[in-house]
């Protein structure tokens, strides 16, 4: 029995090292606890203040440089760097405008470093701020404050408040270690030897409960337990009686949950397949919308043809002073009607953003000339005054997309002609500051018509949108035209806005940005051919299948003085059955046709050439099919060239020449080994693009992406677009040099593919 109780005493010691240690640890833990809370708390409370002083800064620079920015002013910008930089943490400070850096400044030690460096190094904070002027964007504030000196403040901080940390776990460990074996642990182990006899069976063991603290508690606690043993056996007994209850009313709760759960799920599976189903309708409704545009595009674009087509031939006949202007008048809004319809149908890829403008040198004059000779008739029958100035100093060459400036025009000048009532209607263009090698024009066009309620003027550039619900069916309108002309000018780099007051009449401005056009002639110089005076048509026997009478006879009416012969079939059969008769020099396809369309006739034609080994006739899919991927489409089943409707009399001669002589061809877009050339320059950029990859040259990487982009768009080929583009992000956001190579493997291999259909 002596033995036993050594043991069991022996037993307490471990007990009590580790209650030692335990009580070490937490207090170890909540003294570091604190500390640390202390140490977040003074390095929350300097990183705020530094964060306070860059944003109160930011701030400062929001108002401080709106003007500055908006007037050029650069001495204004520079000395606002300068306040900056007497604050010893500001090590960087820089103003940003456009593609210019008005002013800049760094600490001497960060001399020459972009902003770039001060972003990707921790040591620094930056801070990037939009500076706006009327809510546009005009420019941009970099700033970048060094941390060193909070940085060594919380080090110090750190250091002292670990020190006085341990000071206070060895002060509190001993203190409480001692306590605990004095008045916790030699009682306890008394108690352990009683408790210890009770467990061996001896319900009659001396215990001691004289304790009044918890140790006395618990001593008369085992002296309870003694009593409890003997009534634990019934009580358990009892407790499965229970548990044998709980468990059934456990089985039917689950088998209930489970029968709900199952109807849920058949509840989940139904709303699936309502979601399924709804997926599907989306998809045939934008189906649906994809063939409704096509099928308009084809409808308007076939009596277009015929439209066009006569006033071109009716312009080459003898025609007295007022027919000529009757003449140029109808002939000037059918191209502009023809504009607006591509807008229509290209509003999808507006919205997606893949609306590409051209950069073209035109002349300024000749734009408002065509513009005014649309507008102006529509003003005179209303007895409107309509006036046109231009500021001295606007140059009239200038290199930008000349058709959706006159598009924006017509749009604003048009509905200033539609809301006024009597009075006038005035368009003003003059020249705002701009850098070097570009021009910014702002025009505004004004009117003393209806005008527009304040509360309406945020809203009336939203798509379908008019000031006034009554508006559509006084003046009718889609209410695109704002919408258009807005993202139109957001892609020329400006910004529109108008000033209205109720009954006094509106003035509408928009800002926009265009090239040097010296620079950029002489770049379309070095691509673009020497003209060289037409030649007459070749005789040529021609095969055309066109199912609208009114396009033929525009074709026939072209081709009757000269020694080409036509002949046309109204449908894909007939006009397969004509192409195995024989001797044809060119065949003209239109797509949408009855009984065989353009898309079978063509690919029956290569057929039948394949099977009797003759060499392929030119096939020109001379379509109203004009949207996005229709070239790609004509060119994939065997036609080399897509010429979309209306079709010019001079686009059809140099396509005849390009086809039957020496020339190459300057309109539509061609797949045949003869119009090699049209492809030659997609293949510069693409070997330019490597030789630049090769240099680590992304910016001009970058800026062939955007040549490639422009290339697409003069070739109608989509395809080529969305690869430009991909090129162009991809050396933007500095994409892996692998990866660029594969995109230029790619363009090659596209071309290739077309050269050899």
């Amino acid at each position: 029995m002596t033995h036993d109780n050594t043991n069991k005493h022996t037993k307490a010691y471990p007990l009590r090292r580790r209650a030692a240690l335990a009580q070490t640890a937490i207090i170890a833990v909540i003294v570091f606890c604190f500390s640390f809370a202390v140490i977040f708390f003074n390095t929350y409370r300097l990183n705020a203040q530094l964060e306070d002083q860059i944003t109160s800064i930011s701030r400062l620079a929001e108002t401080s440089l709106a003007s500055s920015v908006w007037q050029v002013d650069h001495a204004s910008a520079r000395d606002f760097i300068d306040a900056m930089l007497h604050d010893e943490s500001v090590v960087f400070a820089q103003v940003v405008t456009g593609r210019e850096v008005m002013a800049s400044r760094s600490r001497p030690k960060y001399s020459g470093q972009p902003f770039n460096f001060f972003k990707n190094d921790r040591k620094f904070l930056t801070r990037t701020v939009e500076i706006k002027k009327f809510g546009d964007w005009i420019g941009t504030f970099n700033l970048a404050i060094t941390t060193a000196r909070i940085d060594q403040e919380i080090l110090i901080n750190i250091s002292a408040t670990l020190i006085l940390a341990l000071v206070l776990i060895l002060a509190i460990s001993q203190t409480t270690i001692s306590f605990a074996r004095k008045r916790l642990f030699n009682p306890l182990k008394y108690l352990e030897a009683s408790a210890t006899a009770i467990a061996d069976g001896d319900l009659d063991a001396a215990i001691d409960t004289s304790a009044p603290d918890e140790l006395g508690n618990l001593a008369r606690a085992f002296d309870d337990m003694r009593e409890s043993v003997r009534h634990l056996i019934s009580d358990l007994q009892e407790a499965n009686g229970k548990l044998q209850d709980h468990r059934n009313v456990l089985e039917t709760t689950v088998k209930k949950r489970t029968e709900e759960l199952n109807h849920k799920n058949i509840s989940l599976n139904l709303a699936l397949e309502e979601v399924r189903k709804s997926k599907q309708a989306a998809d045939v409704a934008n189906l649906a919308k994809s063939r409704f545009l096509a099928s308009m595009s084809h409808e308007i674009r076939t009596p277009m043809n015929a439209i066009l087509g006569m006033a071109d031939i009716l312009w080459e006949t003898k025609l007295t002073e007022d027919q000529e202007r009757y003449v140029q008048v109808f002939r000037t809004a059918g191209e502009s009607l023809l504009e607006i319809l591509n807008d229509i149908l290209d509003l999808s890829k507006i919205e997606a953003g893949h609306l590409e403008l051209e950069k073209t040198s035109f002349s300024l004059g000749e734009v408002i000339d065509k513009t005014c000779t649309v507008i102006e008739p529509k003003a005179k029958q209303k007895q409107l005054k309509f006036e046109c100035s231009v500021r001295p100093d606007v140059p009239d060459r200038l290199v930008g997309d000349p058709t959706r400036l006159r598009q924006i025009l017509i749009n604003l000048l048009g509905n200033a002609v539609k809301f006024t009532a009597d009075g006038t209607v005035h368009l003003t263009i003059e020249r705002a500051p701009g850098r070097d090698g570009e021009a910014i024009l702002q025009f505004s066009v004004s009117d003393t018509g209806l005008g527009i309620p304040t509360g309406k003027l945020a809203s009336i550039f939203d798509s379908f949108t008019q000031a006034d619900s009554s508006t559509t069916r006084e003046y009718g309108g889609t209410g695109l035209g704002l919408a258009i002309s807005k993202q139109l000018v957001q892609m020329m780099n400006g910004r529109i806005w108008a000033e209205s007051s109720p009954g006094k009449g509106s003035t509408f401005h928009f800002t926009a940005r265009f090239d040097d056009p010296h620079i950029t002639e002489v770049i379309q110089s070095a691509k673009k051919p020497t003209p060289q005076p037409q030649a007459e048509l070749p005789k040529a026997n021609i095969l055309m299948l066109e199912d609208s009478k009114y396009n033929a006879f525009v074709i026939q009416t072209y081709l009757k003085n000269t020694p080409c012969r036509l002949t046309v079939a109204e449908n894909g059969a007939d006009g397969f059955e004509e192409f195995k008769k024989g001797n044809w020099d060119i065949i003209l396809m239109d797509i949408q046709m009855p009984v065989m369309d353009g898309y079978e006739a063509t690919r029956a034609i290569r057929e039948w050439e394949r099977e009797h080994n003759l060499t392929p006739l030119p096939i020109v899919a001379m379509t109203a099919y004009a949207l996005v991927g229709d070239a790609e489409k004509c060119f994939e089943t065997g036609a080399n060239l897509h010429l979309p409707k209306p079709v010019k009399k001079s686009s059809l001669f140099d396509i005849i020449r390009s086809l039957l002589g020496d020339e190459q061809p300057t309109h539509g877009t061609s797949n045949t080994p003869q119009a090699h050339e049209l492809f030659s320059t997609v293949r510069e950029i693409v070997t330019a693009a490597h030789t630049a990859l090769s240099r680590e040259d992304y910016a001009s990487v970058r800026t062939l992406g955007s040549d490639l982009m422009d290339e697409g768009i003069r070739l109608s080929m989509d395809a080529i677009t969305k690869h430009g583009k991909s090129l162009r992000d991809a050396a933007t956001e500095g994409t892996a040099p692998a990866r660029i190579e594969q995109i230029l493997t790619v363009i090659a291999e596209y071309i290739d593919r077309f050269e050899t259909v």
